[in-house]
């Protein structure tokens, strides 16, 4: 019988008939952000404070206000954890958390190195509008006062013929961040009023088209929150905040 099966089978390729393929379908991503691409911006680099890329450093760019430089080396706790270690890490579980809740996510950076640089602000903001981004949420902390704590976002002013195609899509999201947020358990800022800042020099938010929002997770110089930043279970709890205020923008 088997022999049989094997004669059936070569006569068939022999004759050029094609074996049978089931025809399914790739299956549709599902949850709540099925659908979204969300690009996730950890801010800075370790490599920003290496002196080989000072050239690269030293890029500067007209924001729509004033004249600001390619990116900073960020802040770091009084211990010397650095900020761009801790918003890589958060942006990494987050990613996890996004895409088990069925959205694509894409990052700025592929790396957290001293070998690495940048990317500049601006090219961070081009790369959301490049891949049609359904929102660009830019990871950061403080460096405040030691008595400061609490999140807080940062979304652009009107600049016309900036920001004033998206100003108002940039405000929802934050307020959605924010409502979404607290309610997942994110101590809010104590020292920005209504945990929303307005500004008109952050050339992310000013170069991007898609809707954009800077949070600052909180300060790296007060001792409680230094803590959780270290931690793996404090950037998984950051990272699961993150994720509240994003799916309440998208339930909006």
């Amino acid at each position: 019988m088997k022999r049989l099966l094997t004669i059936v089978a070569t006569a068939g390729l022999v004759l050029g008939l094609a074996a049978p393929v089931s025809a399914q379908a790739p299956a549709e991503p599902k949850g709540p952000l099925a659908g979204k691409l969300i690009l996730l911006d950890p801010g800075h680099q370790l490599g920003n404070s290496n002196p080989k890329f000072a050239k690269q450093m030293s890029q500067k760019i007209f924001n729509g206000t004033t004249v600001k430089g390619c990116n900073t080396t960020g802040t770091a706790t009084n211990s010397g954890y650095p900020e761009a270690t801790f918003t890589w890490r958060v942006a990494k579980r987050l990613k996890r958390q996004l895409e088990r809740a069925g959205a694509r996510v894409e990052l700025t950076r592929t790396s957290n190195s001293r070998d690495a640089w940048g990317p500049c602000v601006w090219d961070r903001a081009k790369q959301a509008n490049r891949i049609g981004a359904d929102a660009m949420i830019n990871i950061h902390a403080d460096g405040a006062s030691s008595q400061s704590k609490g999140f807080f976002a940062i979304v652009p002013a009107r600049i016309k013929g900036w920001t004033d195609d998206v100003v108002k899509v940039d405000r929802r999201l934050a307020k959605a961040m924010i409502a979404g947020m607290k309610a997942a358990g994110a101590p809010p800022s104590n020292y920005i009023s209504g945990q929303l800042l307005i500004s008109n020099n952050t050339t992310g938010l000013n170069f991007s088209n898609v809707p954009s929002v800077t949070i600052e997770l909180g300060n790296m110089r007060n001792a409680q929150e230094a803590r959780r930043m270290t931690s793996s279970a404090g950037q998984r709890q950051y990272a699961r905040w993150l994720l509240g205020g994003i799916e309440r923008f998208f339930r909006s």
